[in-house]
């Protein structure tokens, strides 16, 4: 080396460091990015787990106050009550569901993890085979329990002037299952 000259730049011991260094900051900040995205993604099943059980619920609770209102009179015509069926995980109502003046007939049903609404109008007569519809999924529970005007446990169909429902939901969240269960009261208003 001649006097004055100036040699800058790194050793191949300093490059191998600042290789570390660099893959160490990389792997924590991967690390970081990647709880972060579990998070969110839990977080987001978490609600969206909710959101079915609510909208579900809500629906079957506003359609199940409507048992008994029957504008047809399937009522009178059939041998039947306005709860027709009352089992611990089915329930079968008569009722004006959807405002228009006709009496429907709705049943609510777990099919594996499926919430399922079976809906049929009355036609003068009878009501025609229902059409299913689906209306939550990863549903793990759906419970009724049924009580008379006094709040007792019944099985007495024509008794029944509250139903408890109970809906669980459940969904996989960040490597876990994430439940959320939800139960309503709902008083037959027109009993």
């Amino acid at each position: 080396m001649k006097a004055g000259e100036n040699h800058n730049g790194f050793t191949l011991l300093e490059v191998l460091i600042m290789s570390s260094i660099f893959v160490i900051v990389l792997f924590a900040v991967y690390t970081s990015f990647e709880s972060g995205q579990k998070t969110v993604t839990w977080g987001e099943t978490k609600a969206e787990v909710q959101q079915t059980a609510r909208v579900a619920m809500g629906m079957m609770a506003n359609e199940i106050r409507t048992a008994g209102y029957d504008p047809s009179n399937a009522i009178t015509l059939l041998p039947t009550t306005a709860v027709q069926a009352a089992n611990p995980n089915t329930v079968t109502f008569i009722g004006d569901v959807d405002g228009d003046n006709v009496t429907d007939q709705v049943t609510y049903r777990l099919q594996g993890t499926q919430v399922i609404r079976d809906f049929s109008s009355w036609i003068g007569g009878a009501f025609p085979a229902p059409a299913p519809d689906q209306l939550a999924d990863g549903v793990t529970a759906l419970t009724f329990a049924y009580f008379d005007g006094n709040d007792n446990p019944t099985a007495i169909l024509a008794g029944i002037r509250r139903i408890t429902v109970g809906l669980t939901t459940q969904a996989p969240a960040g490597g876990k299952p994430e439940t959320f269960p939800l139960i309503m009261d709902v008083r037959l208003r027109n009993l």
